[in-house]
């Protein structure tokens, strides 16, 4: 066989992880953990006993969800998009990135 004219471009070894990644990973591990936490815990409130009964009226009392369980999806969630950034960008990284110029492909070298 032939040698090919073309010289095939330098592999770069694979890469680990970088301290921003993994700082990134544990962040938005620990914001999922800690607001499935919140989301779960009980409002206090008992769903059972005694309870106010007003045959006459037409109004449905809920009351309203608490700041915790609140607190607790606005957490999981910025968890979430974490995650998600962290593994997009790694991605990107690991396949050279669009945008990023090669030293061997800048068009001035």
């Amino acid at each position: 066989m032939t040698a090919s004219p073309v010289p095939e471009p330098a592999r770069t070894p694979p890469r680990g992880l970088g301290r921003g990644e993994v700082l990134g990973l544990v962040a938005g591990v620990l914001l999922v953990g800690v607001g499935a936490w919140l989301a779960s815990r009980s409002s206090g409130a008992a769903s059972f006993g005694w309870f106010a009964y007003a045959p006459l009226s037409g109004a449905v009392y809920e009351p309203s969800r608490p700041w915790s369980s609140v607190l607790g999806f606005v957490a999981a969630g910025a968890g979430l998009l974490v995650l998600g950034f962290v593994a997009g960008w790694a991605v990107a990284r690991r396949r050279g990135g669009a945008g990023a110029a090669r030293p061997a492909e800048r068009p001035d070298a």
